[in-house]
């Protein structure tokens, strides 16, 4: 026959070993023996012969009770009296000193002698005598074990059953659905809100513009005139040298000559180098305006020059704050980027976490749900083959 191990084993289908989860080999020796104590616990007083045992000792004085009992379960005692055994009347310990008075109603002798338990011991009294008593057994069974000694044969697969419910419950207490734990790590802080503004332009410096060009004319009248400051004095003619020198006068010595001398020729003379003068005055105002005119070019190009090179500085220092300001924006928006993707990340591991941990509880409850179902089965069983046992040794 194989060995409850086997059976156990190959009824719940879980896997019994000396060093392996629970149960264990131990645990299930421990769960047949308690399974033996449990059915011989409620067989009614016919059957429990089928569990006992023949033990002897020798009996002994009052209070010095010697000989220790296995069980609480005595079926009978006796004491023999010298030709053949005789049953012993059980009787309380209190009144083990009123059976040793010969006077005493309830004294005991080798014809009529008494048992008392006391203490986890049993004596029997009058002292002296050879005793023995039948004791119920409670066999320790092994797993390795593949019969009971001292039990009912019938009654071998209730301990069987009785181990499969044990062993059961025992794995069922050992399902453990583990602690939820995210592991994830958490996403990155959503950076605050930045203080972005426009880069600051600072103030365009003009260059300093060139000396604006003063216009200069030939100057008129006096000793001083552009045109005649190096003329050379003339004694010659009836005006003195200032009036030949000073352009202002040769209108005077022209009307002297036409009015008071009358002499044409001279006059004529006199108007030619008015004629003469004022063409070279011509050329003279000219070329002072030609020099204006060149001086003003250079200016005005001056002017173009610095004011072009401003609006360049600016455009530059407006086009390194747009930079800027772009550069800010660009690295923030680049930033939550990041945190979303490491968002997405994090909720994408937690999904995976709680669906993996989800899945576990769902592996867990269907396997606590299927030994329960196993549990109840065999206590069905069980229950049910306690009843057909004991009711087919009914007195």
């Amino acid at each position: 026959m194989a060995s409850f191990q086997t059976q156990v084993m190959g009824l719940t289908d879980l896997s019994i070993s000396s060093s392996g989860t629970n149960p264990t080999e131990a645990q299930l020796t421990q769960f047949l023996t308690d399974g033996v104590k449990e059915i011989i616990n409620i067989l009614p007083p016919n059957l429990l012969d089928w569990c006992a045992s023949g033990q002897t000792f020798t009996s002994t004085a009052a209070n010095s009770e010697s000989e220790t009992m296995n069980t609480g379960k005595i079926l009978r005692v006796y004491r023999n009296d010298g030709d053949f055994d005789r049953v012993c009347r059980r009787i309380k310990a209190d009144d083990k000193g009123y059976v040793t008075d010969p006077d005493d109603m309830g004294y005991a002798s080798v014809t009529d002698p008494v048992f008392y338990t006391q203490n986890n011991k049993i004596n029997v009294l009058p002292e002296g005598g050879s005793c023995k008593y039948d004791e119920v057994q409670y066999p320790s069974v092994a797993y390795s074990d593949s019969a009971i000694a001292v039990f009912p044969d019938e009654a071998e697969y209730l301990v069987v059953l009785y181990g499969c419910i044990k062993s059961l419950q025992n794995a069922l207490g050992d399902i453990n659905i583990s602690t939820f734990s995210l592991s994830a790590s958490a996403p990155s802080t959503i950076p605050s809100a930045p203080s972005i503004s426009g880069g600051s332009v600072s103030a365009i410096a003009i260059a300093a513009l060139p000396t604006a060009p003063s216009y200069t004319p030939p100057t008129v009248g006096g000793v001083t005139e552009s045109l005649t400051t190096t003329m050379d004095a003339d004694s010659s003619g009836s005006g003195t040298d200032a009036d030949f020198l000073n352009f202002s006068k040769w209108f005077s010595v022209a009307g002297d000559l036409i009015e008071d001398q009358e002499d044409v020729e001279l006059a004529s003379a006199q108007i030619q180098k008015i004629s003469t003068y004022l063409n070279s005055y011509q050329l003279a105002l000219t070329d002072s305006l030609n020099t204006f005119n060149e001086a003003n070019v250079v200016y005005q190009a001056g002017i173009q020059r610095n004011l072009e090179q401003s609006k360049i500085n600016m455009q530059d220092a407006q086009k390194e704050a747009d930079m800027t300001l772009q550069a800010a924006i660009q690295d923030y928006t680049l930033e939550l980027n990041r945190v979303s993707t490491d968002s997405s990340k994090y909720q994408a591991l937690v999904s995976a976490e709680v669906q993996t941990y989800s899945q576990e509880i769902a592996e867990k409850t269907q396997e606590y749900q299927w030994m329960s179902g196993r549990i109840e089965m065999f206590k069905a069983d069980y229950e049910s083959g306690v009843q057909k046992f004991l009711s087919g040794y009914k007195d």
